[in-house]
């Protein structure tokens, strides 16, 4: 034993823990200065930050918050669209149960929100701007049920439009078997039909989101 042997590494289970200091520095580092993004990872970013910006001018800078739910959902539901795209990958958002859980959900805690939050704004909404006074308490019934059809038209929606497009493309797929030509011209229609797919799993997402967005600003 001498004055410097406390300097000396400490072994622990035959391992020298001491030497692990040398690692936890990189925690102390910004990521960026040892970890760079891939092309397909900055793609990704420069898209979220279009999405996130697009939503903005919709929300306003004061609502980050919902922007935030609405492009979290975004993402969500064109990634589940598209891999449904892929063979033998179960499509979630062709699921009416999947959507109308989405939707329901969403739908109702804004609405709880905005109740709960603006009792007299909510309320106004049923009365729309400029009805006659003796027509209110039919335009009150009538906005009611608009209210309550909006997360089933919201879901389903959704659910038709990406259960459609996989039900055309089984039903050319059956055309294949009958003859040679008929397997040629199921290739090409199928083709064509998957770029049409393609379209409308990112459009039905954010129109699902977009709408999602306006409901809820509508009730906050």
């Amino acid at each position: 034993m001498n004055l410097f042997s406390v300097f000396d590494p400490t072994s622990y289970f035959n391992i020298s823990l001491n030497w692990v200091i040398i690692l936890l520095m990189f925690i102390m580092f910004p990521m960026k200065y040892y970890l760079l993004r891939s092309g397909v990872q900055n793609n990704i970013l420069n898209f979220s930050f279009q999405v996130n910006k697009m939503f903005n001018e919709v929300a306003g800078s004061s609502k980050l918050a919902l922007v935030f739910v609405c492009v979290v959902t975004f993402m969500y539901l064109i990634i589940s669209n598209l891999l449904g795209l892929f063979p033998f990958i179960f499509t979630s958002t062709a699921h009416p149960m999947i959507t109308m859980g989405v939707g329901l959900v969403f739908w109702m805690t804004f609405f709880l929100m905005g109740w709960v939050k603006n009792f007299k704004i909510s309320a106004a909404h049923l009365v729309p701007e400029g009805s006659p006074i003796y027509l209110s308490p039919l335009m009150v019934v009538i906005e009611s049920i608009s209210h309550l059809m909006r997360p089933f038209t919201l879901s389903i929606r959704l659910a038709a439009n990406m259960m459609a497009g996989h039900l055309i493309i089984s039903l050319l797929s059956s055309i294949s078997l009958m003859s040679f030509l008929g397997f040629s011209c199921s290739i090409i229609l199928q083709s064509l039909l998957l770029i049409l797919e393609f379209g409308v799993s990112v459009i039905q997402g954010f129109v699902f989101s977009i709408l999602m967005l306006l409901y809820a600003l509508e009730y906050y």
